[in-house]
């Protein structure tokens, strides 16, 4: 049996406790188990770390592999292969795109495209190519924060796609297609539909395997949530918090007040 747990620097005491009960099984139970955090997300005193400790008081066999980002040379590589040109073209590209995102595989994706928006990397017809200016582009004040980088892409979306991305944020990383089947049906979102292919076209969302939809990436997530405004947005606020109860009685199988609810 193979269990892949991801972003567990959000995991509380109970989670990580039934972890190790699994994991610390003597009874001849056979568990692949594979966990991840950020590092930069977690204190000293994080109970993930006493997991650690107590799996291993346990002899418990664990294996500790430490990502970081992309190499300078593998980033050249990388965008070698997006832009069809030799490695050695590109070099002057990639280390500014380096310096920048210090090889984070999601930040260099977004800067590059926010580079492509604002002209400064572009495709000559002519020459069959894309080309740039290294020097133009390290003069130009751009923000090393990928939410930000993001949240301007997100501000320039048409409000149907706006709301989808918005109102799914509400929802955590996924939202399960029953839900945007009942905000599709309602005439307060009649255009979610329409605004839910923009968001798939557009990248911020997938559709999964389990019958929901969710952002490619937590910090997607995080960019859209960071849209909404408490003040403006306040029918998004009372709607997703009537969704919840409604999900939350769902759960219970209670279908009639959770339909209420709704």
């Amino acid at each position: 049996m193979q269990l892949f747990l991801d972003d567990m620097q959000w995991a509380d005491s109970t989670a990580l406790d039934v972890i190790h009960t699994i994991l610390s099984d003597t009874m001849g139970s056979c568990m692949f188990f594979i966990g991840t955090y950020r590092d930069n997300e977690v204190q000293i005193d994080h109970d993930i770390f006493g997991l650690m400790k107590r799996l291993e008081i346990n002899n418990v066999p664990t294996t500790k592999v430490y990502l970081t980002g992309l190499g300078q040379d593998d980033l050249n590589t990388m965008i070698s292969d997006v832009l069809c040109l030799y490695p050695r073209i590109c070099k002057s590209l990639s280390d500014i795109l380096f310096q920048k995102t210090k090889g984070n595989p999601l930040f260099v994706s977004e800067f590059m495209q926010s580079l492509q928006s604002c002209g400064l990397l572009q495709y000559n017809p002519l020459q069959k190519r894309w080309m740039w200016n290294e020097d133009i582009i390290r003069a130009e004040d751009i923000t090393d924060n990928v939410l930000y980088l993001l949240s301007c892409k997100m501000n320039g979306l048409p409000g149907d796609i706006q709301t989808v991305i918005k109102v799914m944020a509400c929802f955590g990383i996924s939202t399960n297609e029953s839900v945007i089947g009942y905000l599709s049906e309602s005439t307060e979102y009649a255009g979610f539909r329409n605004g839910l292919e923009g968001a798939l076209h557009g990248g911020f969302i997938v559709k999964s395997g389990e019958g929901s939809l969710q952002f490619v990436h937590d910090k997607v997530r995080e960019a859209a949530y960071n849209l909404i405004d408490e003040n403006k947005d306040l029918t998004i606020g009372i709607a997703v918090l009537n969704m919840k109860a409604g999900t939350k009685a769902l759960d219970g199988c209670n279908h009639k007040t959770a339909y209420s609810y709704l």
